[in-house]
């Protein structure tokens, strides 16, 4: 997030800070911005904080991301009253224990009651493995430091969630779970007058239930950026970057005597260099030059790559201080590696459109249209998010993207759906949070010859959910979330699957 700019003297200093807000560098694309309803899905069991991301983070959120501290009021009894300090107290002395000056540790525990009609394999559960009570403990640890020119952020979450049935399938049985998710994440920046530096990385697994492969699998997924921009002078910048990205899924749990997923790697590299004239002091031109290139490795042996090189000319236009439109296009090349007859190859153009807007703290707006790299659609992403009143938070993602299918070769799985969440507090210390989402996916093979290993795409899929969290102190709340999902896997019956679950949490 870019911090609030100060009013500098000097001319040479301003156009370094409208370089660094207007035109960010190409690595910043590795951060996921877009929530997709698949993930939404994936992650809905995951516990703790999930800091790995900058996506609209309020969706796994108890109260939706509402932070309404408790108003005081006179207890009706003062013996009540003065337990409920006293506990207060006692609380907030042990999360003083758990900070180390820039060092934060934070605890939690959260025990209940879940009822799924979901099945790990697809296969119908029967009514003794529907239900099951459980506990999660979780960690977090939060670094932040600024050092001189230098500033240092760290995050790490985990969770273990642990089911009391040992036949509760939504969850996989017995030796099949996963119960830990972990996510991680760095930020490394430093800034001078003409050079600046900026090094992310993030990670997460964890296992959930995968709407592709229509069971519980296990992913893993790492992703890292490093970008550098020199002021030559007032109005001349250069800089480069590059990132790495990788995405692995394993231990499908499949249904007895069906055959389970291979295995997929994916890794997607990125390089690009850049040179940025300030036409004025609203009006940037930059020429980039970039290089990416994508692999799948399956289980069976089988890889599939596609590797690019782009040229492309984009204008930037600074409206207001928080209003910018950039648009440019070019030319790129691509190849595939062990795909015959690919149609999907060859010198192509390229392009990108892309606003963002932030008029105010509580309001944000995000969008971009491209088509360049690997791609063989054009990508789509809008992020767009209010918070109408202390009370009232709104969010919306609509996204089309695309990679390497993980259940097949030589395919491309094409993406495209939508999420939105309301949050309302309702009365004191209570709060709901609403969320639906729709999403669609397609693949397309890379080769126009006979592909006799393509998996039939999976059908349309829907995501609904409701949630009732009520802070009972600063410390501890009582949540209740209800959530409905149709389209399983390849199953074309698109039966509704059901979630409740209701559970107390403590949070140190």
């Amino acid at each position: 997030m870019i911090k609030p700019l100060q009013w500098l003297t000097s001319i040479f200093s301003v156009a370094v800070v409208l370089c660094a807000m207007m035109f960010p560098l190409e690595a910043e694309a590795t951060s996921q911005t877009v929530l997709t309803v698949r993930e939404a899905e994936f992650r809905s069991r995951w516990v703790g904080p999930q800091d790995d991301r900058k996506a609209t983070p309020h969706y796994f959120e108890p109260n939706g991301g509402l932070d309404e501290p408790d108003s005081e009021e006179d207890a009706p009894e003062q013996t009540a009253a003065s337990l409920a300090e006293n506990m207060d107290r006692l609380a907030d002395n042990f999360r003083r224990r758990l900070r180390f000056g820039p060092l934060d540790f934070s605890l939690g525990l959260t025990t209940g009651w879940e009822y799924s009609s979901q099945s790990s394999t697809g296969e119908s559960s029967s009514p003794a493995g529907r239900t099951s009570f459980f506990s999660s403990p979780t960690l977090a640890i939060r670094y932040e430091r600024e050092i001189g020119l230098w500033t240092v952020g760290t995050r790490f979450s985990s969770g273990y969630t642990y089911y009391y049935n040992p036949d509760y399938t939504a969850a996989g049985q017995d030796g099949q779970r996963n119960p830990i998710s972990m996510t991680t994440g760095i930020d490394i920046g430093y800034k001078s007058s003409r050079l600046t530096l900026d090094l992310s990385a993030s990670a997460s697994t964890g296992s959930g239930y995968d709407t592709i492969t229509g069971s519980n699998n296990f992913q893993t997924t790492a992703a890292t950026s490093l970008s550098a921009r020199y002021v030559i002078n007032d109005s001349v910048s250069t800089g480069a970057a590059a990132s790495v990205s990788y995405t692995k899924t394993t231990d499908a749990q499949v249904a007895t005597g069906e055959t389970a997923q291979p295995n997929s790697d994916t890794l997607n590299l990125g390089l690009s260099t850049f040179v940025d004239y300030l036409v004025s002091p609203k009006t940037n031109l930059r020429f980039i030059l970039s290089s990416s290139e994508e692999l799948q490795m399956l289980e069976s042996g089988i890889d599939n790559g596609r590797q690019s090189f782009d040229a492309m000319t984009v204008v930037t236009y600074q409206l207001a201080p928080k209003f910018s439109i950039d648009a440019g296009g070019g030319a790129g090349y691509v190849t595939d590696q062990d795909s015959a007859n690919s149609e999907t190859v060859g010198i192509r153009p390229v392009y990108n459109l892309g606003i963002s807007y932030t008029p105010t703290e509580k309001t944000y707006l995000k969008t971009t249209y491209s088509f360049q790299g690997t791609d063989i659609r054009p990508n789509f992403s809008l992020v767009a998010g209010w918070n109408a009143r202390q009370k009232t938070r709104l969010s919306l993602s609509v996204y089309q993207n695309q990679g390497f299918s993980s259940l097949a070769p030589d395919q491309y799985n094409v993406t495209r759906g939508a999420l939105a969440t309301v949050s309302q507090s309702l009365i004191k210390g209570i709060s709901l949070s609403l969320s639906a989402g729709y999403e669609q996916a397609d693949y397309v093979a890379l080769s126009n010859s006979e592909n006799n290993s393509a998996s039939e795409g999976p059908p349309d899929h829907f995501l609904s959910s409701a949630t009732i969290s009520w802070r009972l102190r600063e410390w501890a709340s009582w949540q209740n979330s209800m959530m409905f999902t149709t389209g399983r896997g390849n199953d074309s019956s698109g039966d509704l699957q059901t979630r409740f679950s209701t559970s107390l949490n403590l949070t140190f």
